[in-house]
């Protein structure tokens, strides 16, 4: 595992197939998981617990309407991924400068912050996907 690099001609590797089923589950995991989180807090009637659970329950909505505001950021961030991918420069670090990047500019045209950080958030999660679903693509060797 490298922090900077991921193997050269990675994209080979992965495909366009590949690519398409990670940002497919990129852009849905957050709503399945948000779905399962509201079942539990509705079980538990949390938000009626005070304001630490009111703010989880916030959390879980917003994370629940994320596919309806997140997939701007991934349509910018899908051809640098492969090309990314294609160079060996796909690491951890590298996805984190691109989900801030394709963050800053998705926040610069809804004009709301907090795409920043949740660009981010997904360009990682979309580098662990792509890590389960190609290993090789990311076989550093060191």
């Amino acid at each position: 595992m490298s922090l900077l690099f991921s193997t050269p001609e990675g994209y080979g590797l992965l495909r366009f197939r590949g690519l398409l089923m990670a940002l497919l589950a990129t852009w849905l995991l957050p709503s399945v998981l948000a779905l399962l989180a509201l079942g539990a807090q509705k079980l538990l009637s949390s938000p009626s617990w005070g304001d630490g659970f009111l703010l989880l329950w916030a959390t879980s909505y917003l994370l629940l309407m994320s596919p309806a505001l997140s997939w701007l950021g991934l349509m910018l961030a899908a051809p640098l991924v492969a090309i990314l991918m294609d160079r060996g420069w796909f690491g951890w670090i590298p996805a984190l400068l691109l989900g801030l990047l394709c963050g800053g500019v998705t926040a610069y045209l809804m004009g709301h912050e907090l795409a920043i950080s949740f660009g981010a958030f997904l360009l990682l999660a979309m580098r662990a996907i792509l890590g389960r679903l190609c290993p090789a693509a990311f076989a550093t060797g060191a």
